[in-house]
């Protein structure tokens, strides 16, 4: 699978790959799918380390309640629901 990170020359970017990333097996499998979709679709899949980001964010911010526009093959919404506590809540429009 390649993705924007893995695509990244930035010692940075690589850092961030090899050091920090860390996905579910769930994750991995939406990954999967959406880069097996015909065409240069798959370019719609958020980077993951927006995605660890956006996590982070949340469990900072303590947010029990979000809301993502644009679901696509649901890699982020997965990846909100999964840094929300368990009486959180996420309401995903595509």
């Amino acid at each position: 699978m390649v993705t924007k990170l893995q695509r990244s020359s930035d010692p940075i970017d690589q850092y961030i790959k090899e050091h920090s990333l860390r996905l579910t097996s769930e994750q991995n499998e939406i990954i999967e799918y959406t880069n097996s979709l015909p065409g240069n679709i798959s370019r719609m899949l958020g980077s993951f380390d927006e995605a660890q980001f956006f996590q982070v964010i949340i469990q900072l911010m303590g947010c029990k309640r979000c809301i993502e526009v644009g679901t696509f093959t649901g890699y982020t919404a997965l990846t909100i629901a999964l840094a929300l506590p368990s009486d959180g809540q996420l309401i995903a429009c595509d």
